[in-house]
């Protein structure tokens, strides 16, 4: 059904005055707002939160329910501030700056990796710190091919791009009928941002993630047995005032079987064990409310 075109300038508008409205605070201001708006959350959406909590306990992040419950909070807030972030990010992190904002804690193979633009490779990522970012900043060095799907409000999608223009990196429609669409990124060197830690429906398998089966995306893995470029597990969290650390694994290689779905699933259960550890880490900064398993 097509969108109203009232609907989408009424929907418009607010966006355009809250950015708008963002880019004009200090930028401690406007974070300041962002986990305010993450607190508001908290509060409003109670099913969100019950989900949350009930995940951060069912990952054996802690067993104890009020610890489980600051947990979530704080992943509500990290997500409050992550638009400020990504907002500002455009302005304030570029290739003379990026050492301001960006501690770079990755393998020697992995930085060479990402400064070689023959290379293709596939960025195995999640919901973790500042996903938005991680593309961004990659980008200052390689070109970066991201599956995301597009505003469905046409105003608010030119609006964002005039906002925050991508220079370096290509957006994929989600739903792609291209089947090619994935693959040729790779062969050029680029590099292709899959974001693996979410529920897959019925085109993933059942992998074990924090130790119970989950339905996981298999694109990663799929693809790197298509195309032998290596899979790079990523993340970027937040330290401080728009300070950052990126972390990654060194550009990993799976050696094929004779069966092809045994390697699809060796490979994605290795992604998520990887995925994991990263959690842990930072479970605070993680995205709870998602319902990871159905």
């Amino acid at each position: 059904m097509a969108r109203s075109k009232i609907l989408d300038f009424v929907e418009y508008i607010p966006l355009r005055l809250a950015v708008g409205f963002v880019d004009m605070l200090p930028i401690s201001a406007a974070l300041s707002c962002g986990r305010g708006l993450g607190r508001l959350s908290w509060r409003a959406l109670r099913r969100r939160r019950r989900i949350a909590i009930e995940n951060v306990l069912r990952a054996g992040i802690t067993s104890d329910r009020v610890e489980a419950a600051r947990i979530a909070k704080a992943s509500f807030l990290s997500f409050g501030m992550l638009t400020v972030e990504s907002l500002a990010a455009s302005r304030l992190i570029t290739p003379e700056t990026v050492a301001e904002h960006v501690d770079f804690a990755i393998p020697a193979a992995t930085r060479a990796f990402i400064d070689d633009p023959g290379k293709g490779g596939i960025l195995a990522t999640l919901h973790l710190g500042n996903w938005e970012l991680s593309g961004h900043l990659i980008s200052l060095s390689k070109k970066v091919v991201a599956v995301a799907r597009t505003l469905n409000n046409r105003h608010a999608q030119a609006f964002m791009l005039r906002r925050n223009p991508r220079r370096n990196i290509e957006i994929i429609a989600k739903h792609s009928v291209d089947r090619m669409s994935l693959i040729r990124p790779l062969k050029t060197g680029a590099m292709l941002g899959l974001v693996c830690d979410q529920h897959a429906s019925s085109h993933g398998v059942m992998a074990e993630f924090f130790g119970q089966p989950a339905k996981t995306v298999t694109s990663p893995a799929r693809l790197h047995l298509a195309t032998r470029c290596p899979i790079v597990c990523g993340c970027c969290v937040r330290t401080g005032l728009m300070k950052f650390k990126v972390l990654a694994s060194e550009p990993l290689m799976y050696e094929p079987t004779a069966d092809r779905e045994a390697d699809v699933l060796r490979i994605t259960n290795d992604i998520n064990r990887r995925i994991e550890a990263f959690i842990r880490l930072y479970p605070e900064q993680y995205l709870w409310a998602h319902r990871r398993w159905r």
